[in-house]
């Protein structure tokens, strides 16, 4: 019986250390069969829940620590250096509240409080069995006072300083009690009292360290939080002048072509066609000249909102370059985005352009035509082009379509 506990113990030794290195190292064995990874065994035990299985994980090296005590108490049990009563006592209580703890992780129960790991509760009872092994553990006494140390140092990746002080002020008062107790049974040895006082001592110069390690530590999650979210908003404000044009707040040119392409590739695949239409303010460079550039920044961002304004949602527009806007409609027929242009130039018409200047206005053409399948988006382009300049040459302020070569053909006419 001895052998096999002491068996056990070496065991679980063995086995916390080669998960721990395991995940440490990062080790992965693709070459092994699934099975022998034990998939199945984890979602058993610590559910399929990726929040339950973290907490979970954290709970069984817990669990470790604290069986690995057990077992060392149970090992002087057998040896006749602990009374078999109280170490049976302490296995006992050591079981049901670990069970219990287990229960409320695995149903999901622990979920509906703040702290769903529990990890500060296990870490007051796992303080407290430590305590009553220390009282009760003879010559194995420093293996509670180890076994405590690693417990409240794993503690540290997670608790806050002020969780933390609260369990080194609940170790040192539990442990100073029991330490004292132990004094007194041991009274008739001479060093007792000292060797306690001087455990005592190391005992609270590491938990004052642990303390300010914990504090250090949250300080630097403080910072690294703070950083990592200057970090997103920089990304983000970097993705937006990737794909925005600055003034108009529009699609640039450069994003409106990744959008074409991906509406290209989907229109190809859904026999679902779409128009694009390029349209160009009248006359902007006179706004330029009598009002300044500065009223003309305030004409562009008007333009822009206005043509933004009249698109569905599922309608993308972009500032092409200078004064020219791009167009793109999805699963939309010619007919349909030359009235939504129609709508769009009207809406314009009564539109304020620029503060101080009521009265001013603008309108725009445009040239609209539509996809052909399996063509160069260069060629559709190209198409709204042409189709704006004859906009421009028909007099503005109104709409050109532009006929794909196919249309004009003689075959198609027929």
């Amino acid at each position: 019986m001895q052998s096999v506990q002491l068996l056990m113990l070496l065991g679980l030794v063995a086995s916390v250390m080669g998960i721990a290195a395991t995940r440490l190292l990062r080790l992965n064995s693709p070459w092994l069969p699934s099975w022998t990874r034990f998939a199945w065994l984890s979602d058993l035990v610590l559910s399929r829940d990726p929040q339950l299985k973290a907490s979970g994980r954290r709970f069984l090296v817990g669990v470790a620590n604290c069986a690995a005590g057990v077992l060392a108490l149970n090992v002087g049990a057998a040896h006749g250096l602990i009374d078999k009563a109280q170490c049976l006592a302490l296995t006992i209580a050591a079981l049901l509240v670990l069970c219990g703890f287990y229960a409320l992780m695995r149903s999901g129960w622990s979920q509906r409080l703040n702290d769903p790991s529990m990890t500060e509760a296990q870490t007051w009872a796992t303080i407290a069995f430590l305590a009553w092994g220390y009282l009760i553990g003879g010559p194995g006494r420093p293996v509670a006072l180890l076994l405590l140390v690693a417990i409240l140092a794993f503690t540290l990746s997670k608790a806050t300083f002020p969780q933390l002080l609260r369990e080194s002020l609940l170790a040192a008062v539990l442990f100073g009690g029991v330490m004292w107790r132990v004094a007194q049974l041991e009274g008739s040895e001479a060093a007792a009292p000292l060797v306690q006082c001087v455990f005592f001592s190391v005992l609270v110069l590491v938990l004052v360290t642990l303390c300010l390690l914990a504090g250090q530590m949250s300080r630097l999650r403080v910072e690294a939080q703070q950083h990592q979210a200057e970090l997103r908003d920089a990304l983000a404000r970097i993705r937006e002048l990737a794909t925005h044009d600055d003034l108009t707040g529009l699609h640039n040119r450069r994003h409106m072509l990744e959008r074409l392409n991906s509406e290209k590739h989907r229109s190809i695949r859904s026999a679902r066609p779409f128009c694009v239409a390029m349209i160009d303010i009248d006359h902007f460079k006179r706004v330029n000249d009598q009002w300044g550039h500065g009223t003309g920044d305030m004409v562009l961002a008007a333009v822009a909102h206005a043509i933004a304004a009249g698109l569905r949602e599922t309608d993308v527009v972009a500032r092409w370059g200078g004064e020219e806007f791009l167009v793109m409609f999805t699963d939309t027929d010619l007919a349909t985005a030359e009235r939504v242009l129609e709508r769009i130039q009207q809406a314009l018409g009564h539109a304020t352009m620029a503060e101080g200047l009521p009265a001013l206005r603008v309108t725009f053409s445009a040239g609209v035509t539509d996809y052909q399948p399996e063509e160069l988006l260069t060629s559709t382009l190209d198409r709204a082009d042409r189709a704006l300049y004859a906009a421009k040459a028909g007099g503005r302020a109104r709409t050109e379509r532009g006929h794909s070569a196919r249309l004009s053909s003689p075959r198609s006419a027929a």
